[in-house]
C-alpha cells in the first residue's frame, strides 16, 4: 500500500508570524533601500584629470598638403569632471579623449589651435572645464636632409711626446636632419665637439653629441638629428699613433720561397717616418705585394703609394716608393705549348667545358738549367673563379687558369691566363 506524501504549501501568514524569516527579509530590504538611496542621493564631487592631447591630421587639408605639427611632443590638458562621489576614484584619463582641432590648419605657419575634449559614450560624469583650451605650435611640411659631420677638436695637442694623432673615423660620416622645412632649410652644417685630455698614448673612442648650426654659426634647436643605418649614437675613433722609423718591404707571391736569397731588391728610400699603433708592433713598412708573374729576367720596377698602406700615417712627406727587383742573368724563360684538353675541369657539382684559352703558350721563367728540362708534363693546369666570383657556377663564362709546376728548381709562370667556359649542373 503506497503512502501519501505530504504537500508543502507556502503560507504568507506563517511567514509573517515567523520571527526569524521576518528579520532576514527586513535586513535585505534595508540594504536594498540604503544602496538605492545612496546612489541617488550621493553628493556630487569634482575631480581633475591630466589627459594627453593627440594630434591627428586624418581627413584634413593639412594631411593633403603634408603638413605636420611641430610643438610640445608631450602636450596635455587638465580636465575637471563632475560625478557622484562614489564614482570618482574609478574615472581616469582613459575615459576622456583630447585632441587638437587640426581641421583649422590650412597652411603652414604658427597657430594657436583649439583643444577638443570629450567623454566616453557610457560616461557617468560630465566635463566641467579644461585648461589649456588651446595649444600653440608651428605647422609645416616635413623635410629631411643628410649632412656630413664636422669635428671640432677643443684640445688639438693631446698626444703625448713621441706620439701623433691619426685620422679620426666615425661610425657614420653623415647624419639626417629632420623637422619643419622652414627650420631644416636654415641648417648649414653639423658639428660635434671632441675634447680629450693631454698626454694620451692610446687611441680614444668617444660618443659624440652633434648639433646643427646655421651659416652664421648660431645653433638651430628646432630640428632633430638622426643617426642613419640603425645606429643609436655617433661614435668617433681617434687613433693615437707612436712615431716610428720603418724600413720599406714588399711581399712576394706566386713563386719560389726565400726570394731575397736570389733576387736583388732595392728601395728608393731607406726608411720612412710613420705614426702607427704601438700595439701593432711593426718592424717594417709593408708596401704591398709583388707577383712573380710580373718578374722577368733583368730589372723590374714597381711603384707603391704610401697612402695605400693601411694602419700607418706617413709623417715625413714620402708619397711614393720605388722598388727595383733584379732577376739574375742566369735566369731565362721558356714557352711551353698547352691545349684545351690539358686543363683539369673536374668539379663536384658542375660539368665544365673549356671553349677557348687566352694563350696557347705558357711562359715559364727560372734558373736556366732547371727551365730547360721542363715540358708540358710538368705543368698542372686547373680552373678558378674570376672577376670576384667566390666559386664557379652556371653563370660563369670566364675562369682563371691556375698553373703550378712540378719538380725541383727555382721557376715561376709569367703573366696570367684565362679560359672561356660553359658550366652546367651535373
Amino acid at each position: 500500500m503506497t503512502k501519501n506524501k505530504k504537500k508543502i504549501r507556502f503560507s504568507l501568514k506563517k511567514l509573517i508570524y515567523n520571527d526569524k524569516a521576518l528579520i532576514i527579509c527586513s535586513v535585505i530590504a534595508a540594504v536594498i533601500i540604503w544602496v538605492a538611496t545612496s546612489m541617488n542621493l550621493s553628493p556630487e564631487t569634482t575631480k581633475k584629470i591630466t589627459v594627453p592631447v593627440s594630434v591627428d591630421f586624418t581627413g584634413t587639408v593639412a594631411e593633403q598638403l603634408g603638413i605636420e605639427y611641430y610643438g610640445n611632443s608631450s602636450l596635455t590638458t587638465e580636465v575637471t569632471v563632475s560625478c557622484k562621489k562614489y564614482l570618482a576614484k574609478d574615472i581616469d584619463e582613459n575615459d576622456i579623449s583630447a585632441s587638437l582641432q587640426t581641421n583649422t590648419i590650412i597652411a603652414a605657419g604658427y597657430y594657436s589651435v583649439p583643444i577638443v575634449v570629450s567623454a566616453a559614450e557610457d560616461a557617468d560624469f560630465t566635463i566641467v572645464s579644461y585648461f589649456p583650451t588651446t595649444a600653440q605650435g608651428y605647422y609645416d611640411v616635413a623635410q629631411e636632409i643628410s649632412l656630413p659631420v664636422e669635428l671640432n677638436f677643443i684640445n688639438e695637442d693631446f698626444a703625448a711626446d713621441g706620439y701623433v694623432v691619426g685620422e679620426t673615423t666615425l661610425n657614420q660620416s653623415n647624419v639626417l636632419v629632420r623637422g619643419a622645412a622652414a627650420y631644416v632649410s636654415t641648417v648649414d652644417k653639423i658639428s660635434a665637439d671632441i675634447n680629450i685630455e693631454s698626454g694620451q698614448k692610446e687611441s680614444q673612442v668617444i660618443t659624440l653629441e652633434p648639433a646643427a648650426y646655421d651659416k652664421n654659426g648660431a645653433k638651430v634647436d628646432n630640428v632633430s638629428l638622426v643617426i642613419p643605418d640603425g645606429e643609436t649614437s655617433l661614435i668617433a675613433t681617434v687613433p693615437v699613433l707612436k712615431v716610428q722609423d720603418l724600413s720599406p718591404a714588399v711581399t712576394f707571391t706566386a713563386g719560389p720561397n726565400n726570394p731575397e736569397s736570389f733576387l736583388d731588391i732595392k728601395y728608393s728610400v731607406r726608411s720612412v717616418q710613420v705614426g702607427a699603433l704601438e700595439s701593432a708592433q711593426l718592424s717594417e713598412l709593408n708596401l704591398g705585394t709583388v707577383s712573380f708573374g710580373d718578374l722577368k729576367p733583368g730589372e723590374n720596377v714597381f711603384k707603391f703609394k704610401t697612402a695605400d698602406v693601411n694602419g700607418v700615417t706617413v709623417l715625413d712627406g714620402t708619397n711614393e716608393i720605388t722598388v727595383t727587383v733584379t732577376v739574375p742573368d742566369s735566369y731565362t724563360t721558356k714557352v711551353i705549348t698547352i691545349g684545351i684538353n690539358d686543363i683539369n675541369t673536374d668539379t663536384e657539382n658542375f660539368d665544365v667545358t673549356v671553349n677557348g684559352i687566352s694563350e696557347r703558350g705558357v711562359t715559364v721563367a727560372g734558373e736556366s738549367d732547371a727551365v730547360a728540362k721542363l715540358d708540358k708534363a710538368d705543368l698542372k693546369l686547373s680552373l678558378a673563379p674570376e672577376n670576384g666570383e667566390e666559386e664557379i657556377s652556371e653563370k660563369t663564362k670566364k675562369c682563371r687558369i691556375v698553373i703550378s709546376i712540378n719538380g725541383n728548381g727555382r721557376y715561376w709562370v709569367l703573366g696570367s691566363y684565362t679560359a672561356s667556359v660553359t658550366v652546367k649542373s651535373k
